[in-house]
């Protein structure tokens, strides 16, 4: 199931960039991976349906320019990497790398994001958000390439948190953090969200009803390892879905975190229906598969 010979760096060669650089660095030293840095030059649509006037819209001295930056981008940070290719191509991002991510088999997709101006904390970039929506392939990212202190250049990777929702998707992206920790040489720890208000007063009556859940939850979890041939330990929490996966972070301090993604019309409470918010709030990079 784990494929990583192929990795994918879509680059806009801005800060964020520069400081995911070393984590695929890791990456691809870790698993032999090529990669493929990535550069779209952001075309409209009115691009090519003003094609007639071509000589108004030549995209060439841009191209050139952005091919010398992309030709010089990181060459010393990846200069010991076996095969790395620098692709430059136009026209709407996120369906340029998910086209040829597609195209191309890539293994791993991986690429910071944040949000722009002064509600940055709700938003996900959109570019990397229509990726992790359009992607076939796992997608590797962080929302806080900007905070140095949730970057930390990574020596290696100990500690692999994985969120599962205990559905039946949630078996694949087990088996996929195993190997992945297998491969990495970490420690695999999983955590199941039981949902579940967080004011004191609904608390109160809703205690016992969210024991059952957890104990039920204790038992769908045992069934999962089991299917996907694992034997983790396993952290059965209740509360806001994102907030327990960030706050089971920063208790077991992981170097990575995986997670299942969905599309957004699962059914409220799903782990999968909480992708985004959980890589918005994430202290750490995660992998969503």
């Amino acid at each position: 199931m784990l494929n990583l010979d192929h990795i994918l760096f879509p680059v806009d060669f801005s800060e964020p960039c520069l400081r995911a650089a070393p984590f695929v660095r890791y990456f691809a030293r870790k698993t032999g991976a090529r990669v493929t840095l990535l550069h779209v030059i952001e075309t409209s649509p009115a691009y090519y349906a003003d094609w007639a006037e071509y000589p108004s819209l030549d995209l060439r001295p841009l191209m050139r320019e952005r091919k010398r930056e992309l030709r010089q981008f990181l060459r010393g940070e990846f200069q010991d990497l076996p095969t790395v290719q620098r692709i430059l191509r136009h026209g709407d991002p996120a369906r340029v790398i998910a086209d040829y991510a597609s195209k191309r088999r890539v293994g791993l997709i991986m690429m910071p994001t944040r949000g722009v101006g002064r509600f940055r904390q709700f938003l996900l970039g959109s570019v990397a958000a229509k990726v992790l929506h359009d992607a076939a392939c796992p997608v590797w990212t962080s929302a806080h390439a900007q905070e140095t202190a949730c970057w930390i250049i990574p020596e290696g990777c100990s500690k692999i948190l994985c969120a599962v929702d205990l559905t039946e998707s949630s078996v694949e992206a087990v088996k996929y953090a195993a190997e992945l920790a297998q491969t990495l040489g970490a420690e695999l720890r999983l955590v199941h969200v039981v949902p579940a208000s967080e004011s004191p007063a609904v608390k109160y009556f809703e205690t016992e009803f969210v024991k059952a859940l957890s104990d039920v939850a204790q038992e769908q979890m045992a069934k999962l390892q089991k299917e996907a041939g694992t034997s983790a330990e396993a952290l059965i929490r209740s509360g806001d879905i994102t907030r327990v996966v960030r706050q089971a972070a920063f208790d077991s301090q992981p170097d990575l975190i995986v997670i299942g993604r969905g599309v957004l019309q699962e059914k409220l409470g799903r782990l999968r229906t909480q992708a985004y918010s959980i890589i918005r709030e994430s202290p750490r990079p995660v992998i969503s598969v």
